[in-house]
């Protein structure tokens, strides 16, 4: 099984590379949080500077101040000009693309990773963008599930995978490059996000292993029955973000699961909310659930939890019929 090794980066998952000469012919085992400093792709769009003016408004007035000691009459302030929308300029948010290297490894006798240099990292290239909408944006629990993936990936090779809530759609586009059949789904009433997938199934070379198409949760259509006895394994980063879409979210996934008698829910989640619960849910659509925490699954990776969760608490969630 290949296992990988972090990369440089802050979350140990974005590897900026400025040309293919600045990595090392053999990447360091584990996590290298202190290693070299992050480097930008040239190919790739992410102006931090771009990224700050998005969200500021401008840092100085078209009003030009004036001292005190060359300020003008009060009478003469009366026809100085007010400032109008022409004078803020707004810059639309632009595209960026993020590129996650997985570095193979194997386990030795004490189940610990270490690089193995027979294989060719598997690459993954993400489009995304800022200050947009929640689907848009690598929010920290896709690189924690798309490290679960990676870390168990004899799970999904060949298998029939859907990832509900896609957006950005990390952990289904590695599950593919891993082997998986694979089908990106997002929201009806989100085109943004179903383009985005499609995109990042473009920049990827994978439209002959992923399929996009939209779910809406709650909501059954012929694409939804579609998915009766097809399905291995159900995916999701982040999805239970906002206590509106837990029923409806839970009556998808009950549904999925009801319809694939052996398929498994997996689901990474960030803790927003002590009193936020599914319990009732889970007892009223006929489900049960067990956690994994990030540090377990983790063992003899030589991850940090904490490059990828940064002070979130993000954890695996996976759900099965009661009846199983």
């Amino acid at each position: 099984m290949d296992n990988p090794v972090a990369s440089s980066c802050p979350g140990n998952l974005v590897d900026y590379n400025s040309s293919d000469n600045d990595e090392p012919a053999t990447p360091p085992p584990g996590p290298s949080a202190h290693g070299r400093k992050s480097e930008i792709d040239s190919s790739f769009t992410d102006d931090i500077s771009d990224d700050e003016s998005i969200c500021r408004s401008p840092v100085k007035s078209p009003v030009k101040k004036l001292s005190k000691r060359n300020r003008k009459p009060e009478a003469d302030s009366e026809h100085r000009q007010l400032p109008t929308d022409k004078d803020f300029q707004f810059k639309e948010p632009k595209f960026r693309k993020k590129k996650f290297i997985f570095h193979p490894f194997s386990r030795n006798d004490e189940n610990v990773c270490v690089p193995d240099q027979s294989k060719d990292p598997v690459e993954v290239t993400i489009p995304e963008q800022l200050a947009a909408s929640y689907g848009l944006y690598i929010w920290p629990s896709s690189p924690v599930l798309a490290w679960y993936i990676w870390l168990n990936q004899d799970k999904f090779v060949g298998k029939r995978v859907v990832e509900l809530g896609a957006g950005t759609a990390l952990p289904g586009l590695l599950a593919a490059k891993l082997g998986a059949k694979v089908i990106l789904t997002d929201s009806l009433s989100l085109p943004h996000c179903i383009e985005n997938c499609e995109e990042g199934v473009r920049l990827n070379n994978l439209e002959s292993s992923v399929e996009v198409q939209p779910l809406s949760w709650g909501t059954f259509t012929s694409n939804t029955l579609r998915l009766r006895n097809c399905v291995d394994l159900v995916i999701g980063s982040d999805l239970f973000f906002d206590p509106d879409v837990f029923e409806p979210l839970v009556v998808t996934v009950s549904w999925l699961l009801k319809n694939n008698p052996s398929a498994e829910f997996v689901c990474t989640v960030q803790e927003r909310a002590a009193d936020w619960s599914i319990e009732t849910l889970l007892v009223k659509w006929g489900l049960s659930c067990s956690y994994i925490q990030t540090k377990d699954f983790l063992k003899g990776s030589g991850i940090n939890e904490g490059d990828l969760t940064g002070n979130h608490n993000i954890f695996l969630l996976k759900l099965k019929r009661k009846d199983e």
